[in-house]
């Protein structure tokens, strides 16, 4: 077990923002930032509140930071990474259409982010033989228990909204304990056992109309 014990359990929000300073600072790193840097210097950098970033961090049982001094960038990603169980590149299984994966990896690159696309799965009759990152494309029957013993806990699923539900089932089957959706359908069960998290953007943009209007009463 990591050094990092969670001592306390850390709400989803928590979590969310943990990550998000992780990729942050991969970025940074990647930009060639060095030296140290303080979480004022984070919060600005995502629009929040210093003691928001100093509450977070605390759910860590420690982070390579000084009074006064900062955090290390390298440092500060490491035990974030450990605290988020990251592998060094997290084997990652995609079920969707090849056009909509593919499309997907013209703005997400995986490795950038420390992920592999490991196996992909399409309900799109049409993919067989398609080749998505050197990996050929499987139909969606063809998840099973081998995705587990090639260490894969978390899948993406983009098929179509039809597709959702049967795809979520066959994955949760394959021993997959983490699933995010980007598909719009609303309603989803999760398996026992199986963590899903989604994305709905009908309903965020639906959000922002709210968003906007109390914006444009305030000006």
């Amino acid at each position: 077990m990591s050094k990092l014990q969670k001592t306390k359990a850390t709400p989803a929000a928590v979590l969310h923002r943990l990550a998000l300073y992780h990729c942050l600072l991969t970025d940074w790193l990647l930009a060639g930032k060095k030296g140290a840097i303080t979480s004022r210097e984070i919060a600005s950098a995502l629009g929040l509140n210093e003691v928001t970033v100093r509450n977070d961090l605390s759910f860590m049982s420690e982070t390579p930071g000084k009074r006064g001094v900062g955090y290390s960038i390298d440092g500060l990603r490491q035990m974030l990474g450990e605290f988020l169980a990251l592998p060094s590149f997290a084997p990652v299984a995609f079920v969707g259409s090849a056009k909509v994966i593919s499309s997907i990896f013209s703005f997400f690159l995986v490795e950038k982010y420390g992920f592999i696309s490991a196996a992909f799965f399409s309900e799109d009759p049409n993919d067989r033989g398609a080749v998505i990152n050197g990996r050929e494309v499987q139909p969606v029957e063809a998840v099973s228990p081998e995705l587990s013993a090639m260490g894969i806990k978390v899948a993406v699923v983009v098929t179509h909204p039809s597709w959702v539900q049967h795809s979520i089932n066959l994955l949760a089957q394959s021993g997959v304990k983490g699933i995010l959706v980007l598909t719009p359908s609303v309603i989803i069960e999760a398996p026992e056992g199986v963590y899903v998290t989604q994305i709905r953007i009908p309903c965020d943009l639906k959000s922002l109309f709210h968003r906007v209007n109390m914006l444009e009463q305030h000006q």
